[in-house]
């Protein structure tokens, strides 16, 4: 501290005053964050854990199974609202993974034997650039690797992958309580108190660490009034097909098929890039493929896209090359 101390005394005279009007900013912040509200809880806990974790997705299962694998004697119980097992194919959102991702997956989390048994490995990003009408695929800039990448990522099957997790997780002692709805955290004595709605009853379990890892509904944010305005605004549709899209039908070139080994394309996280939005195109499972439409707000109201029938008619409108069997299809 007095080394510190010194260091800051020596600094240019203007430094040193941004320096302290910063830390001055950080103090008066903190001071303003709120707090879980302190108070005994409004039932006696049924059980009691090191750490509760709320929300049985990918986020809380892959903490809880972290922290089990390092702390064995460590109790951890996950919830999760929807019931288990989760549909494959048809689950949710964020099936493609990076390289760090996988890694941890598979090394910290030890579940490479799953990934690479059970999950598609990932040929890289891969994306095509606007060209005229965008009816000839072969006329785009694409830019993609032409072999798989020397560290492997994953498509991920999220329903699937979620399922194993849960399985393996129970087996490490992981308690895993589906069919539950978090409400209210509260702190008494040093525990927090969860209140959980479990079989139409509400139950409050205790525990020293309490997660947050529900998601979108954000149970803690809500809670301390943590929600901030995203100056970013766009929209995000997608859907499943039980189908395989495979992009090497979609031109005849020589040239172009000559350029990337066959299957490469399919089993790329692909990107259609248009003026202000992007389609992916991402194989979940050998007749199985996640599409999915992200655009600029400004530029593409969502009321162009918000039901399966009108995301396709965006496509064709904005991707004509896409297969026109999608008249024919369904979603998952």
């Amino acid at each position: 501290m007095k080394d510190l101390s010194g260091r800051i005394a020596a600094l240019d005279p203007g430094k040193r005053e941004l320096l302290l009007k910063r830390l001055q900013n950080q103090a008066d912040q903190r001071a303003r964050e709120p707090e879980i509200e302190e108070g005994p809880p409004s039932s006696p806990p049924i059980a009691r854990f090191d750490v509760v974790v709320l929300g049985g997705g990918l986020a809380g299962q892959t903490l809880a199974r972290q922290i089990k694998r390092a702390r064995p004697s460590t109790r951890v119980l996950v919830t999760e609202l929807r019931p288990h097992p989760v549909p494959e194919s048809a689950h949710k959102v964020g099936e493609s993974t990076v390289e760090i991702g996988s890694h941890y997956f598979a090394e910290v989390l030890d579940l490479k034997h799953h990934l690479t048994s059970a999950q598609l490995r990932k040929a890289g990003l891969r994306y095509f650039f606007s060209s005229g009408d965008n009816q000839d695929v072969a006329s785009r800039v694409e830019m993609g690797a032409s072999y798989f990448p020397p560290v492997p990522s994953y498509q991920l099957d999220r329903g699937r992958f979620e399922n194993t997790l849960r399985e393996e997780n129970v087996e490490l002692g992981v308690e895993f309580w589906d069919r539950v709805k978090a409400g209210n955290v509260t702190r008494d004595h040093g525990m927090h108190h969860v209140v959980l709605e479990r079989d139409g009853s509400p139950v409050t379990v205790a525990c020293t660490w309490v997660v947050d890892a529900c998601g979108r509904s954000g149970l803690l944010k809500r809670q301390l009034g943590l929600a901030r305005e995203s100056g970013h605004k766009c929209n995000a549709v997608w859907f499943r097909l039980a189908r395989k899209i495979d992009l090497d039908v979609w031109s005849d070139s020589p040239s172009w098929h000559g350029r990337i080994s066959k299957g490469l394309r399919w089993l790329s996280t692909n990107h259609f890039m248009g003026r202000g939005y992007w389609v992916w195109f991402i194989p979940l499972a050998p007749e199985a493929t996640s599409v999915g439409i992200v655009a600029d707000a400004e530029l593409h109201p969502l009321s162009e896209m918000k039901s399966f029938e009108l995301a396709l008619d965006w496509i064709r409108r904005h991707e004509p090359r896409a297969p026109k069997w999608w008249r024919n299809i369904a979603a998952v």
